[in-house]
């Protein structure tokens, strides 16, 4: 059974394709949404029997084809490793169902471009990419304070997620380790910061990227000795925005302790700034001597709810479930705040940008 007692569910059924982030945070918080959850599968079908067992989901299948095949889903949530994004998210489409993607979008960009294609071709199926931060309340302010000028013109944003979550040599090698399955912190975390970024500021125009490896080998989880790393660890990026503002991202899973996220957003009349507690602070330009920041209070309805955790995903999850909820319960597909296919494509391209950036060591146009 599921700590979290669900609100009254809504006639939104969810099938979800995956049984590790959707057992632990997707299903119990957007049953606290409103959501139905109604059907899963799993690349191993125990894990997807013992998920719904657990949650008490009523439709459990032994592959995504045959969920996709369910006339009693509404809504299918992927999240897979991003090298089966592109076929699953099509093939969603095709069969008359709105979706939602986990990130990265996909491997590459021709991948992420024939999803965008897909999505056009059904305009009246909802089509998004999961990042979930565009809804944490203490993001979505921020962002609200810059657009009516509490920072003036925008001249500078950092963005940081700062994790130990690689730096242990003995950590099982699985499919974040392999590039080919679209393994690695830039795509895994760097995907958010990036969308973060668009979404904060606008065009990104330019970058400069250095990627790192920390543990070149790791343990095969089958106690077959050592499997090869392919993926990276740590991406640094320096970035060149539309507006002439200018950037830097730093997604680093091999510091020495969990910092957590943080964002830092300056301008030409004060400055915004989200710490590692999501605690949303801002100041203005004729306070930076006496560092005087002013904790700015956010209103945040999760305060009360049995949440998993109150990390910043698992409360944007909670509010991108009762935004899907809202809309396509009044039969409407748009939902402007999220990230679209398009959106997801872009991102891919500064994805796809900063690897080439690392691999020739240039600064790379976009």
């Amino acid at each position: 059974m599921s700590d979290a007692a669900p609100n009254p569910q809504s006639a939104i059924r969810v099938g979800f394709i995956g049984a590790g982030w959707t057992e632990r945070i997707q299903i119990p918080t957007y049953r606290l949404a409103g959501l139905t959850a109604q059907a899963i599968c799993a690349s191993r079908p125990e894990n997807a029997k013992r998920v719904a067992t657990n949650l008490e989901i009523p439709e459990v299948y032994n592959s995504w084809q045959e969920l996709l095949r369910s006339d009693t889903i509404d809504l299918v949530s992927i999240v897979t490793p991003p090298h089966l994004h592109a076929e699953i998210a099509i093939a969603t489409l095709r069969a008359g169902k709105h979706v939602i993607c986990e990130k990265p979008t996909a491997l590459n960009v021709a991948e992420a471009e024939n999803m965008f294609a897909a999505a056009q071709a059904v305009p009246n199926q909802l089509a998004i990419i999961d990042h979930e931060l565009r809804f944490h309340p203490q993001r979505a302010h921020l962002r609200r304070l810059a657009r009516e000028g509490y920072i003036g013109n925008p001249l500078y944003i950092e963005l940081d997620s700062l994790y130990s979550r690689q730096l242990d040599r003995e950590k099982p090698w699985s499919w974040h380790s392999n590039a080919d399955q679209g393994g690695g912190s830039l795509g895994a975390l760097g995907s958010h910061l990036i969308d973060l970024a668009r979404w904060l500021v606008g065009r990104i125009d330019g970058l400069s990227a250095q990627l790192q490896t920390g543990h070149f080998l790791r343990p095969d989880p089958q106690g077959n000795g050592s499997r090869r790393v392919s993926s990276d660890d740590a991406a640094h990026l320096m970035l060149q925005f539309g507006s002439a503002v200018q950037g830097r991202i730093a997604v680093n899973d091999l510091y020495p302790s969990d910092r957590g996220m943080s964002v830092l957003m300056v301008g030409t009349e004060g400055a915004l700034k989200i710490d590692n507690e999501d605690r949303l602070w801002g100041i203005k330009s004729g306070e930076y001597a006496g560092e005087k920041w002013q904790e700015l209070t956010v209103a945040d309805e999760t305060a009360e709810l049995p949440l998993p955790n109150r990390r910043p995903f698992t409360i944007g999850c909670y509010y991108l479930g009762k935004t899907l909820n809202e809309v396509l319960s009044r039969g409407q597909t748009v939902v402007p705040e999220a990230a679209s296919f398009y959106d997801g494509l872009v991102v891919q391209r500064v994805l796809d940008a900063a690897r080439r950036s690392h691999r020739e060591r240039t600064w790379v146009r976009l």
